[in-house]
């Protein structure tokens, strides 16, 4: 088989298996404890009978009730959410026709929210420029430093650098956030938690943005840091025991040869697989450093949404992020033929 028919067959298989996702989210969200409608009432003050109306009005505008009050079948919603059955305005406006619904939580009026697709654009630039330096940063010096601990296997490198990784893999992410946010006003007085005048637009000429964009940054560097690391130094020690390494040696090649020539090109493999399937939690900002630090990504849409109940906004952002995740998972595998020529499909 061909890598075009390996790659449009694999292409092909990520449709029915973000049907799948899709259908998975929809019962797990729509049988999630709490009411959306009462979260949005909020707290109502007025008479049994207003609260009556403000509550159909309220379930009428976000889909969940019809027009006589009662609740729509979610197998029924589910459709509609799908864009293969009308809502409650009579049209067909789902994923298929390229809508994600609107926000049941952001809102633009009394009632009426806002656009899903308008609030993602709006989120996922913040989010790239955070994870964008961080996650190139990350791996350049990850990389190193792994070449750099397996080459010096047992010295005191490689195990001050052996410690420090397992105390940072043991921290949880959101501690490690704090920790750099209170060793950074200790030294210059400076927490990082983001301030409205930091986001004033456009924010890409503001200079408060980048400098409350550093702290997030090293979070978010010395979290993937640790894990890449290690993967790094224990893939190359074992390429380095491999027997083509022991004949390259004896052929006289330079140890610096059979390190970055033979041996470090075929131990990138489980590298780009872990960098390439990280990449689309990587977009969703790591919710923890994003709300640790305030920092209005994708990660803290998520995480709010998840709190508020915002049922078409958590299916959003689960159909995206799997999309990408099955996206990234073709594109890593198609890396491999590039990176190691044995590798044919």
């Amino acid at each position: 088989m061909s890598l075009r028919s390996y790659a449009i067959r694999r292409f092909l298989y990520i449709f029915p298996t973000l049907l799948g996702i899709s259908i998975f989210s929809f019962a797990l969200i729509a049988a999630s404890p709490g009411d959306p409608i009462m979260i949005r009432m909020g707290l109502f003050m007025g008479e049994q009978t207003q609260y009556e109306a403000r509550y159909d009005e309220i379930g009428y505008e976000i889909g969940i009730l019809d027009e006589n009050g009662d609740r729509i079948n979610v197998f029924v919603r589910y459709f509609q959410w799908l864009g293969l059955a009308r809502d409650n305005k009579g049209e067909f406006s789902g994923i298929l026709q390229g809508d994600f619904g609107r926000s049941w939580y952001w809102i633009e009026t009394d009632i009426i929210g806002k656009k899903i697709t308008d609030i993602i654009v709006s989120r996922l630039w913040y989010t790239l420029f955070l994870t964008t330096p961080a996650t190139v940063i990350g791996t350049i010096l990850a990389t190193v430093i792994g070449v750099i601990q397996a080459t010096r296997q047992y010295t005191w490198w490689d195990k001050g650098v052996t410690l420090a990784s397992l105390i940072g893999y043991s921290m949880p992410t959101f501690w490690l956030a704090k920790l750099v946010m209170l060793g950074s006003f200790y030294m210059f007085d400076f927490t990082g938690a983001t301030q409205g005048d930091a986001f004033r637009e456009p924010f890409v000429l503001n200079p408060k943005f980048y400098m409350y964009l550093i702290l997030p940054t090293i979070t978010m560097v010395l979290t993937g840091l640790v894990f890449l690391s290690r993967l790094t130094r224990s893939q190359l020690l074992d390429i380095l025991r491999q027997d083509y390494i022991t004949t390259a040696r004896a052929k006289g090649l330079s140890e610096r040869a059979v390190t970055y020539k033979h041996a470090f090109r075929n131990a990138m493999l489980p590298i780009i697989t872990v960098v390439g399937l990280a990449l689309p939690g990587l977009l969703g900002g790591q919710v923890m450093v994003e709300s640790v630090f305030g920092w209005p990504g994708l990660g803290t849409v998520f995480l709010t949404s998840s709190l508020q109940r915002d049922h078409p906004m958590m299916m959003a952002t689960n159909f995206i992020f799997g999309g990408l995740f099955l996206l990234f998972r073709l594109l890593v595998d198609l890396s491999y033929a590039f990176v190691d020529p044995r590798i044919r499909y």
